[in-house]
C-alpha cells in the first residue's frame, strides 16, 4: 500500500506501520460506502489487491457501533466468513468509517461441529437407551429360529422360518449401526496391514456390487501398520462401495486406494478431533452421479438418505463415522454432482512394527458347529429368563455340561462347588451389586484357569474406553446366534494347553502370498512358530535355517518350481517323523496312493478352512483337536 493512500495529516510512521502490518483487513469509506482506503490484508478477505477496492463502492454493510458477521464473497466463487466492527472517523477533512474485518472462517466451521457434536451425542444417548433391551430380545427372537430352522424339515415352514430370520438379522444390523455410529460399539481392534485386508476383498466386492461395477484396486508400497477392528473397517469400505455403486446406476467404476500420508497443522483446524500426524488414507472413488453441497453436509447424520424406494435406512455412512471417529481417524467426503464421489478413510499410523504373522483380517469360517469335547462343563449367567433358557439349552444341544446361575452371588458358589467347569459364560448386567466385570475378577481370583466370555446386549463405559475394547477382556454381543455362540465358545475352550504341549515349529509353503497368509495366522493363533516360503527353493534355504528345530510342515504339491512331493522327501531326509500337511487344488489318485503308507501324512484338498490344518496337525502330533470340524 502506497502512502498516498493516506491524507497529508496522517504521516506517524508507528501508526502506518501498523495499520498495513495488522492481520485484519482494515477499510476506510466515506459517507458514500466508498473505499478510501485498505489495507494489504483486505485482499485475502476480498480477492481483490487493495489498491483496486479504492475508488468504488464496498458493496457490504459497515454500521458504526455494531459488531457484525457477514459472508464475503471473492472472485471465482470462494467465500470468507469475517466478522466487522465499524467506528466513526475522519478522514483527512471528511467524516468516514473505519473497518476492522476478521477472517473466522476457521472458528464458524469449529463451531459448526461442536453443534454437530452435541446433536449427535444427543442421538447416541437414545441409542444406548433402547440397544439394551432391543438386543436381548432379537438374541432370543434369533435364537430359536435358528434352532428351529436345524430341526425343521418341512420345506414351505423353513421358508416362513428364513424370511423371519431375515426380519431379526436386519434389526439386529440396524442397532449394530446405530451403536457405531455413536462410537459407543465395543471395538476390538488388531493391527493389521490395510493392503491385505482391502485385496482380500476383491471378490467379495465384485460379487456385491455386480457385473456392470468395475473394481480397481491401488496399492502403496510399504503401506504403515493400523490398529483397527478389521471386520468393521471392512464394513466400513463395503459401505462405501455400495454407496459407490447405488450412485451409478447405469455401471462405472469403483476405485480403492491406500497410501501413506501426513496430516498436517494445517489440516487439524478443519476437524477438532483431528490430530496432526502419520495417517494411512484408504479412499474409494466412484463415477458416479455425485452429490450437491446441500446433500453432502448432511450424509453423515444418521437416517438421512438419498434412496427414495426405501432401500436405504440412512445409517450407512453413519456407521463408517462413528467406526472412523471411534478408532481415532477421520473421514472426509469430495463430491461434485455429475463428476463422482471420493471418500478419504484417514486411520493413524499404529506404533508398533508389523510381524508376518499379525497380519489379520475379518474371519468368514462358516460350515458345521463345534461342539464340546468330552466333559467340558460352562457356567451360564444371566437375569434375563428367556436369554438363560435359549443360551443353556443350545449350550446343552452342542453336548456342553452347563450350569446356571441368575446373579453374581448363585454363581460364586457354583464354582467353588464345581471343579469341571473350564468356561465363565456371564451377561454384563447383572442384579446384586456384581455385574459381568466383577464376577469374571472374582472367578478367576478362585480359578486361575477359568476362561471368562461376557456378553451384553450394550458395552456402554463399563468395558469400553478411548473407543476400544478393554485389554483382557473376551465379548460376545447380542443378539448372539447359535452358531456364533458354538463358534465363539469353542475358541475360548482350544485356549486351554495341556501341560505337556510345547507348540512347534512349522514350515508353510505355498505360492498363494493371502492364502499363505491365511494359514500363518492360524497356526499362529494356536501358539506355533512359523517360517513361511513361496517357492521350493525358499523352502529349501528356510531348511538350511531352520534345522533340527523342524517339527512339521504344510506344503503346497503345486509349486511354481519344483513339485511339492520332492519337497516332502528333502524335509523326510532331515526329519523323518515329523507330521506333514499336504494340501492341493485337484484330486490325484497316484499321489494319494504314494503318500498313504506315511502315517504322519495327512492330505487337504482347496479349498478348506484353514482351522483344518491346526487340527489335522493336532491330531497327528497325538493332541486334541481345536473344533470338531475334523470329527
Amino acid at each position: 500500500m502506497s502512502s498516498a493512500a493516506f491524507p497529508d495529516n496522517i504521516d506517524q510512521a508507528e501508526i502506518r506501520f501498523l495499520v498495513e502490518k495488522n492481520a485484519d483487513g482494515i477499510i476506510v469509506v466515506d459517507d458514500e460506502g466508498v473505499v478510501l482506503f485498505a489495507n494489504p490484508a483486505c485482499e485475502a478477505m476480498f480477492g481483490r489487491a487493495p489498491e483496486s477496492l479504492i475508488g468504488s463502492p464496498v458493496g457490504i454493510p459497515l454500521v458504526a457501533g455494531e459488531t457484525t458477521e457477514i459472508t464475503l464473497h471473492k472472485p471465482g466463487g470462494a467465500q470468507v466468513e469475517a466478522e466487522i466492527r465499524v467506528v466513526h472517523t475522519n478522514w483527512g477533512r471528511r467524516p468516514a468509517r473505519l473497518a476492522s474485518i476478521r477472517d473466522i472462517s476457521a472458528r464458524k466451521a469449529i463451531e459448526e461441529q461442536l453443534r454437530h457434536a452435541s446433536k449427535m451425542e444427543a442421538i447416541g444417548k437414545l441409542t444406548a437407551g433402547i440397544a439394551h433391551d432391543f438386543n436381548n430380545l432379537l438374541t432370543v427372537v434369533l435364537g430359536n429360529l435358528e434352532l428351529a430352522q436345524r430341526q425343521n424339515e418341512q420345506e414351505p415352514l423353513a421358508r416362513i422360518l428364513d424370511n423371519a430370520t431375515r426380519g431379526a438379522r436386519r434389526a439386529a444390523v440396524l442397532t449394530e449401526r446405530l451403536l457405531a455410529f455413536s462410537r459407543r460399539k465395543p471395538l476390538e481392534p488388531k493391527l493389521i496391514n490395510a493392503n491385505v485386508l482391502v485385496c482380500g476383498m476383491s471378490d467379495l466386492l465384485r460379487q456385491t456390487l455386480g457385473e456392470t461395477i468395475t473394481v480397481q484396486t491401488v496399492i502403496a508400497d510399504n503401506l504403515w501398520p493400523i490398529e483397527v477392528d478389521p471386520t468393521e473397517l471392512e464394513t466400513a469400505i463395503l459401505n462405501l462401495a455400495v454407496n459407490a455403486r447405488d450412485a451409478m446406476p447405469k455401471g462405472g467404476e469403483v476405485i480403492i486406494e491406500t497410501a501413506n500420508t501426513e496430516l498436517d497443522e494445517a489440516f487439524a483446524p478443519l476437524d477438532a478431533e483431528v490430530k496432526p500426524g502419520p495417517y494411512v488414507l484408504i479412499s474409494v472413488t466412484d463415477t458416479g452421479t455425485g452429490m450437491a453441497p446441500e446433500v453432502l453436509r448432511q450424509v453423515f447424520e444418521p437416517f438421512f438418505t438419498t434412496k427414495l424406494d426405501g432401500r436405504g435406512t440412512g445409517l450407512g455412512l453413519s456407521q463408517v463415522y462413528g467406526f472412523v471417529k471411534q478408532s481415532g481417524g477421520h473421514v472426509k467426503l469430495y463430491s461434485e454432482l455429475n463428476r463422482g464421489t471420493t471418500a478419504k478413510i484417514y486411520l493413524p499410523k499404529a506404533d508398533a512394527k508389523m510381524a508376518p504373522h499379525q497380519t489379520e483380517y475379518p474371519d468368514h469360517r462358516s460350515g458345521r458347529l463345534p461342539v464340546a469335547l468330552p466333559g467340558e462343563a460352562v457356567l451360564v449367567v444371566e437375569d434375563d429368563d428367556d436369554v438363560r433358557v435359549y443360551t443353556v439349552s443350545s449350550l446343552r444341544n452342542l453336548g456342553y455340561v452347563v450350569f446356571e446361575a441368575s446373579d453374581a452371588a448363585a454363581a460364586v458358589q457354583i464354582l467353588k462347588c464345581e471343579p469341571s467347569i473350564r468356561l465363565l459364560l456371564t451377561d454384563l448386567g447383572l442384579p446384586g451389586g456384581m455385574d459381568g466385570k466383577a464376577l469374571a475378577m472374582r472367578a478367576q481370583s478362585i480359578r486361575r484357569d477359568l476362561q471368562v466370555l461376557i456378553t451384553t446386549a450394550y458395552a456402554g463405559n463399563v468395558l469400553i474406553h478411548e473407543g476400544r475394547l478393554d485389554r483382557g477382556i473376551d465379548l460376545l454381543s447380542k443378539p448372539f446366534t447359535l452358531s456364533a455362540l458354538a463358534n465363539r465358545v469353542r475358541q475360548m475352550l482350544d485356549r486351554y494347553e495341556p501341560p505337556n504341549r510345547t507348540p512347534g515349529h512349522i514350515l508353510v509353503v505355498d505360492d498363494e502370498l493371502l492364502l499363505r497368509m491365511m494359514l500363518v495366522d492360524a497356526l499362529s493363533d494356536d501358539g506355533y512358530r512359523l517360517e513361511e516360503a513361496g517357492s521350493f527353493a525358499q523352502a529349501l534355504e528356510k531348511l538350511d535355517s531352520i534345522g533340527g528345530s523342524l517339527s512339521g510342515a504344510v506344503v503346497d504339491l503345486g509349486l511354481p518350481d519344483q513339485p511339492g512331493d520332492l519337497l516332502v522327501s528333502a524335509i523326510r531326509t532331515i526329519k523323518p517323523n515329523i507330521p506333514i500337511i499336504l494340501t492341493t487344488g485337484y484330486s490325484d489318485r497316484d499321489t494319494t496312493k504314494r503318500f498313504s503308507a506315511d502315517e504322519r501324512i495327512r492330505i487337504l484338498m482347496k479349498p478348506f478352512d484353514p482351522y483344518l490344518v491346526v487340527d489335522a496337525l493336532r491330531r497327528l502330533e497325538g493332541q486334541p483337536p481345536t473344533s470338531a470340524n475334523l470329527r
